[in-house]
């Protein structure tokens, strides 16, 4: 009977644990995406968009090549960007937070193929060269 009882315990861990794990397995980027920055850059060159969901300030300060700013705030105001709702549209902010929330205001909004690439940090995995600008007295 403990023998039994034990493996229901052990199967109970195994199958709310596994499940904690796929839950947690995203990092405020797009789970599925394991593109490398130059096949970003790729993609923007056919068409796609890179957008900085960070505010102007942070922009100015730096960015990633081919980058646009379209701030986080400017999206949830009802600016949108100037594509098919089909085009393939990639954000990124400082952590990875705002761009989560920037994809999913565009996806209510009918965009169908957004991608968070994260943070500045997982952008810079992926290869990215972050262009920082000299401040200005």
């Amino acid at each position: 009977m403990p023998n039994v009882i034990i493996a229901g315990l052990v199967a109970i861990v195994a199958l709310f644990g596994g499940a904690a794990l796929l839950s947690n397995n995203k990092s405020g980027a797009d789970a599925t995406q394991k593109q490398t920055y130059q096949e970003v850059q790729s993609a923007v060159e056919k068409g796609a968009k890179l957008y900085d969901v960070r505010t102007p300030e942070e922009f100015a300060a730096g960015f990633f090549a081919e980058a646009t700013n379209l701030p986080l705030q400017d999206i949830q105001q009802g600016k949108l960007p100037d594509t098919s709702k089909d085009q393939k549209i990639y954000v990124y902010c400082r952590s990875g937070n705002r761009s989560g929330q920037a994809k999913q205001i565009l996806e209510d909004e009918g965009y169908t193929n957004v991608i968070d690439l994260g943070g500045l940090t997982n952008v810079q995995a992926m290869g990215g060269k972050f262009i920082e600008k000299e401040p200005t007295l």
